[in-house]
This record gives structure tokens, sequence and C-alpha cells, in this order.
């Protein structure tokens, strides 16, 4: 199915989920840790999974990589909370630009785990990603932030985790691993909570609904999107978070716009953009048998 225009009104509401999951989290996160707000989310999120099962139907949940999901839910555990950290540290526009190296670290990842090739256009898109975060870190020129430092680490680790999922969905549903990553990161958090347990204030709980709820809405929506168009098509519509959370950044918490993470962000959408070109030029290739 081809459908660009109902793929972007999909990939609307995952622009608009992650986006508000950030606003919510950068709230929350005066007065919770980020495995404070995680442990709250992952309750939040599991309690509404166990509403949705007798929906989802038990065909979809059942597993056949055990030991690869318990992987890929950890580093994706890690990955978040980094994501969390980074968002209470630097300006939100910097964090959703150097969370587009992910697809760049992807592609590297997919070479050593999945022994896909590095062609040259997958080479260009790596090579512009390194680029567009030089100009986004300026390192020498700037003093480099321990939340940029943080946030490079965190894409570095949601690309080995990307990695792993479409490992797992060669024979596992994808709704299986939205499911599983809640129920197992639950405890995680659960862990990391008992060392430094607080309960939030009333208002603080509207907040966390909304960023667990936000969370399966993204991954929803951004799972529709692109069951309706091809990658390169719903891919570079995300780009759109970018302004989008700068200005409500700008609006509601009066950061400053910065020319410098727009121009490197595109220098990253550029080398993802050639690349996903190149694989839909290859893919629709006609095969001599």
């Amino acid at each position: 199915m081809n459908n660009p225009l109902r793929a972007a009104a999909w990939m609307a509401g995952a622009i608009a989920s992650f986006s508000a999951m950030a606003i919510a989290a950068r709230i929350v996160l005066s007065d919770l840790t980020p495995l404070q707000l995680m442990f709250y989310r992952n309750i939040v999120a599991s309690g509404v999974l166990l509403c949705c099962l007798p929906l989802i139907g038990g065909h979809r949940l059942i597993v056949r990589q055990p030991a690869t999901q318990l992987v890929r839910h950890s580093v994706h555990f890690a990955a978040q909370y980094a994501w969390f950290v980074a968002i209470s540290l630097i300006p939100l526009a910097q964090v959703f630009a150097l969370e587009f190296t992910v697809p760049i670290w992807s592609l590297l990842f997919a070479a050593l785990l999945l022994d896909e090739k590095i062609t040259p256009p997958r080479l260009a898109a790596v090579a512009l990603g390194f680029l567009g975060s030089l100009i986004i870190v300026r390192p020498g020129l700037v003093p480099v932030e321990h939340g940029t430092v943080v946030m490079l680490i965190g894409a570095f680790a949601f690309g080995i985790a990307h990695t792993l999922t479409r490992k797992i969905t060669l024979t596992d549903s994808p709704l299986s691993v939205l499911v599983l990553m809640n129920f197992l990161q639950l405890p995680m958090a659960a862990i990391a909570f008992i060392f430094d347990p607080i309960v939030p204030p009333a208002w603080q709980w509207p907040c966390l609904v909304s960023i667990a709820l936000a969370a399966l809405s993204a991954h929803y929506c951004l799972t529709k999107a692109l069951s309706l168009a091809p990658a390169n098509v719903v891919i570079p519509m995300d780009f759109l978070r970018l302004p989008l959370i700068a200005l409500l950044a700008w609006w509601i918490f009066d950061e400053m716009l910065d020319l410098w993470v727009f121009a490197g962000a595109t220098i990253m959408l550029a080398g993802i953009w050639i690349n996903l070109r190149a694989e839909r030029k290859r893919s629709s290739a006609p095969r001599l048998s």
C-alpha cells in the first residue's frame, strides 16, 4: 500500500506525540530524576497495554528471539535514560537534532550485526551525519556540554536498539517488541527507583500520564506511517520535529533558536535522504533471473 497523504497524517501524529513527550518530560524533570520519571511512565504504559491485551491478541505476542529481545530492551532502556538526561540539560532542539544521528548509527550496526553491505550512498550518509554532528557540537569553538555528550551516547545506543529491532521483527511481531519492552523495562526502572524513591505531587501526574501515552502513540503512529508509504517518504517528514520543538521550546521555556542546530540537522537529513533514495532505486530495480 502506498498512500502518502494518509502516511503524512499518521506522521503528523508521531511528530506531535514526540514533541508532547519532550515538553512534558522537561516539566517533570524539574522535580524528578530521569529514572524516577521512567519508573512512573512504565507503570502507566504497562497498565494501558494490559488493558489492551485482549484487543492485541496473544498470537501477536509470541516471542521467538527472547535473548535478542532482552538485549534490545536493555540497550533501549539505557538510550531512553540518556534521552531524558539530555532533555534536562540542553535545549530541546539540540536534543532532537542530535537524535537524527540514530539512522546513521543504525547503518553501521546493520553492517556489523546483520551483515548488510556498506554501499557508497550509505557511506555518504555516515559522512554527512558525522559532519552534521560536528556543526551542532562545534568542538573547539564552543565548550562541549555534558548533555550533548550524553545525547550522543544515547543516539549510539538507539542505533543498536533499532538494528536489533529489525533483527527481531524478522520473526516476531512489532507489537511483541512494544509490549515486552514496557514489561521488561518496568522492573529495570523499579530497581533503580528503590535507591531513590519519590512520590510525585498531584500536579505532575497529568504530565507523567501524557509521557506514557505519547510514547505509545508516537511508536504506533510511526509504524502506521511506514506501513502506508516508503521510508524515503516518511522519514524526511520526521525532520519537521526540529522546527516544531524549537518553536515550542522558545515559546514555553524561552530557549534561544540556534541556527547551527538547524544547519547541522539539515546536513544529516541530506545524508539520510541520499541513502533512502538509493535504497528505493535498488529495491525497485529489476532482478535478473
